[in-house]
């Protein structure tokens, strides 16, 4: 029996194994003595229904594309835009680079607005990252000022989607994200803003310590 698939708008949660209970079939308080004897077949028929339901239930829960763990927005090496060499251009902090790490300081610029679905406007700061394979096995990119900002990672395909709704749910402020091939492994995402100014984060490995990086949007200093 095939699952159908089934799209998630947005993943603030982790995915879980569904198990399923088949109710008891209990017997009248006064049934007769033959009553407690099922025949064969319809144990059978019994059998048969636990194990449909179970397959019901199987199919009814799927994992989210992005999970979540205490806050943060882990993403997979098959959330992952591919390898690329590095990028002579971009800056680099600590195992993570992107030409968007330089900012954009030119105030007069505009950019797309998201709305979360806890009622926040977001301004969006696309941050293509890249993750060198020697920051394995992943980098936490964290925001560390101001408190409004936010991060969202996810899929090429699920970042198009959410750029055509311009609807999220509650973003995290930070991120996992794995270090998956012999090159750099890019991830589409970015920062979101309530306002222009300086964005300060923070990236670390379970073996590095936090190098801050400040990256100015809409503003012309930091």
């Amino acid at each position: 029996m095939a699952c159908s698939s089934r799209a998630d708008s947005q993943a603030a949660g982790g995915s879980g194994s569904a198990t399923s209970n088949v109710p008891p079939y209990a017997l009248p308080r006064h049934a007769p003595p033959h009553a407690a004897h099922f025949s064969q077949k319809a144990r059978h028929r019994l059998a048969a229904l636990a194990v449909l339901a179970a397959l019901i239930t199987g199919c009814s829960h799927r994992a989210a594309p992005l999970a979540a763990s205490g806050g943060i927005g882990v993403l997979s090496c098959q959330d992952a835009a591919g390898q690329q060499p590095a990028d002579p251009e971009a800056r680099p902090v600590n195992g993570v680079e992107s030409f968007a790490l330089h900012g954009d300081t030119n105030t007069g610029d505009t950019l797309p607005a998201w709305k979360s679905r806890d009622g926040h406007r977001y301004l969006v700061w696309k941050v293509f990252l890249a993750v060198a394979a020697t920051a394995r096995p992943y980098r936490n990119v964290t925001v560390i000022s101001p408190a409004t900002a936010a991060l969202f990672y996810a899929s090429p395909a699920r970042w198009g989607a959410v750029s055509d709704s311009k609807t999220i749910g509650p973003p995290p402020r930070r991120i996992r994200l794995p270090a998956c091939g012999r090159q750099f492994t890019g991830y589409t995402g970015g920062i979101l803003i309530i306002h222009p100014g300086c964005v300060t984060l923070a990236v670390s490995g379970p073996a590095s310590k936090a190098v801050t990086v400040t990256v100015p949007i809409l503003v012309s200093r930091c």
